[in-house]
């Protein structure tokens, strides 16, 4: 640091006297211009405090002004994802939230509900005869809604969808809370869809105005007669009858179809929605149930590439044997479901056939699904399995040149060839049923013609 040295000479005593008398008038100027300045920044300051003052209340204003806009365009700022949306009733708010992956229940349930432990607690407790609320699915949506008059930091009612027919609904009353199934309102409107096929029926369905469900619904319907992916001929024809749903002003998913016609190879084929007591399903045109013991096939998107035959030259072996099943080409990991209801023999790995699958069913036949890049879940054997469900997933496994299925039945322990299977109609409609039956039939005679 830098340091000053003051050297002090002793004046002589007027000389003194002069210099006191000039440093008491220098202190006194700079005294009177210390206060000039404070005065002076005194009143800056003032100035600015009631410029700043003005500012501020002109924008209490025009906040205050603009206070209901505000509150109006809450509701269309739930564009951005990371907020809930908020809709406004007469009496309610209601705050919706979509499940998204890593969405955790209890942390959905606190931040979009305001339920605490215990309350979550609750809700899982009463719900838990109707619905896991543990396993909510992504994409599903949860509604809250609050009451503004009592308790508006904890949702009294909330809502979720379980599928597109029916909704779980929480409410709470105090700290009670209550559960129960619902079927969802929606605003119907019968409605006609039909084409000719000239693409793929997936395509023509689609451009006739039937949602992808929808088209997949008719597959569905119709699969123990038609198989939609190796028998579906140019120029085939088809005609439905659904409804098409609305709800809340916005479109829903399509509901039933009413009454269908597809028109194969030139042979018609019928289906109606008919409810037998609740128990709704499908029926032909003589009121038989559509339902058969066995699918037309254990899958989709796949093409034939060896039939059921007693000559064929095997691809590995290159020798003439007996193919007493029908093998279906498709990418691997394409699903593959059970035939019909039974019960799992066995699901292993076994020389040749690789993974594979079979299962016994009633009447005496059995089923089995080879070459299986991997089992579905529970795959064991003793394991009941149902119409549909999923056994595994198309692989190349065992004595295989590509991905495929080989998918055989017998009966009795006779091959049987599950492409010409001539399976009984399902049981018909009796008495007051068959006459309800029949007039609604009526009602759809004339559209499909």
């Amino acid at each position: 640091m830098e340091r000053h040295h003051q050297y002090h000479v002793k004046k002589p005593v007027h000389a003194q006297r002069l210099q006191e008398l000039h440093d008491t008038s220098h202190t006194k100027w700079k005294k009177m211009i210390m206060i000039f300045l404070i005065i002076i920044c005194a009143c800056v300051a003032f100035l600015l405090y009631k410029k700043m003052h003005a500012n501020n209340q002109s924008m209490a204003d025009d906040m205050h002004g603009d206070a209901q806009n505000v509150t109006e365009q809450s509701t269309e700022s739930a564009s951005d994802a990371s907020q809930p949306e908020v809709s406004h009733d007469a009496e309610d708010s209601i705050v919706r939230h979509e499940v998204g992956e890593g969405d955790i229940p209890a942390d959905i349930f606190s931040e979009y509900g305001g339920f605490d432990v215990n309350d979550t607690l609750a809700i899982i407790d009463v719900s838990e005869e109707l619905f896991d609320f543990t396993h909510v699915k992504i994409g599903q949506e949860l509604r809250f809604y609050f009451d503004d008059t009592h308790d508006a930091e904890r949702a009294t009612r909330m809502e979720y969808d379980r599928n597109t027919e029916k909704m779980i609904i929480v409410e709470r009353d105090g700290d009670d809370f209550t559960a129960r199934e619902e079927r969802i309102a929606y605003d119907v409107t019968e409605t006609v869809a039909e084409g000719t096929i000239e693409n793929f029926f997936y395509v023509d369905a689609l451009d006739a105005g039937l949602s992808e469900a929808t088209v997949l619904d008719v597959g569905d319907m119709f699969s123990f007669s038609i198989d939609f992916t190796t028998e579906i001929r140019t120029g085939d024809t088809f005609v439905f009858v659904y409804d098409k749903r609305m709800r809340d002003g916005k479109p829903a998913p399509d509901g039933y179809i009413r009454a269908a016609k597809f028109v194969n190879d030139g042979t018609p084929h019928y289906a109606y929605y008919f409810d037998n007591d609740g128990e709704g399903g499908y029926y032909d045109s003589d009121g038989h149930a559509l339902e058969r013991q066995f699918l037309k096939a254990p899958l989709s998107y796949r093409r034939i590439t060896s039939g059921f035959t007693g000559a064929r030259l095997h691809p590995i072996t290159k020798k003439v044997s007996a193919h007493y099943q029908i093998d279906y080409a498709a990418p691997t990991g394409t699903p593959v479901v059970a035939s019909a209801r039974g019960t799992v023999m066995s699901a292993r790995f076994e020389r040749g056939w690789g993974n594979i699958v079979r299962v016994k069913h009633d009447n005496g036949y059995t089923t089995h699904y080879a070459h299986l890049s991997a089992f579905a879940k529970g795959m064991t054997a003793g394991a009941h399995v149902a119409q549909g469900e999923l056994v595994g997933y198309v692989g190349s496994t065992g004595w295989s040149t590509g991905p495929h299925l080989d998918y055989g039945m017998r009966l009795n322990g006779t091959p049987v060839n599950p492409l010409t299977l001539v399976q009984p109609k399902g049981a018909p409609l009796e008495g007051e049923k068959m006459t309800q039956f029949k007039e609604m039939q009526q009602k759809y005679a004339e559209i499909l013609h």
